[in-house]
């Protein structure tokens, strides 16, 4: 992942379960960009129940970015009316210590922080193996940064909920369900 490319982040609410929503999400899929994106993951909460069931994550060097999922709107339901999508925006990349998520045996939480939370170095002082930290590209993004902790299996519920005591957050561990690239 290089700091140039942007990273677009879309949250989905759904009562589906994995293998019917998945089949959904990659039909959807195709259409999300007018160019392909260097790399699609989606991902799916575990644990205790979270905003977005699932999220995923497409990467685009900033020169072919051009996302368009639901064709611009902020939220919007996959046709089925049984999968509500809320555009988050896109993302740059401001800290990468994780690269191959699949290398490690880790839980990813995933943090959507506030506009209004500006103390970022709080959260790199907890304790985690590796922390992504990416900041809204946008004026308009749903969060002012995301952030991408990966801490050992044995943490995450702990580690969860001592991050849901702050303000102005939301956050959950999430699995990879599904990786594609262009």
């Amino acid at each position: 992942m290089s700091k140039d490319n942007i990273i677009q982040f879309v949250g989905f609410t759904t009562q589906l379960e994995p293998e019917e929503f998945v089949a959904q999400w990659e039909r959807y899929a195709k259409a999300f960009t007018s160019v392909p994106c260097d790399h699609s993951i989606l991902q799916q909460e575990t644990g205790t129940k979270a905003r977005y069931k699932y999220v995923s994550r497409h990467e685009f060097r900033k020169q072919d970015f051009r996302f368009k999922f639901m064709q611009g709107r902020t939220s919007e339901n996959f046709a089925e009316k049984k999968v509500r999508v809320v555009q988050t925006g896109g993302y740059t990349p401001l800290q990468i210590t994780c690269t191959d998520h699949e290398e490690h045996i880790d839980a990813k939480v995933i943090a959507f922080i506030s506009h209004d939370d500006f103390d970022i170095s709080y959260y790199k002082q907890l304790s985690y193996r590796f922390l992504n930290i990416y900041q809204a590209y946008y004026e308009n993004c749903t969060h002012g940064h995301i952030l991408e902790f990966f801490v050992p299996l044995a943490n995450a519920e702990e580690f969860v909920s001592e991050l849901k005591k702050r303000t102005a957050i939301e956050v959950a561990a999430y699995k990879e369900c599904l990786a594609a690239h262009a």
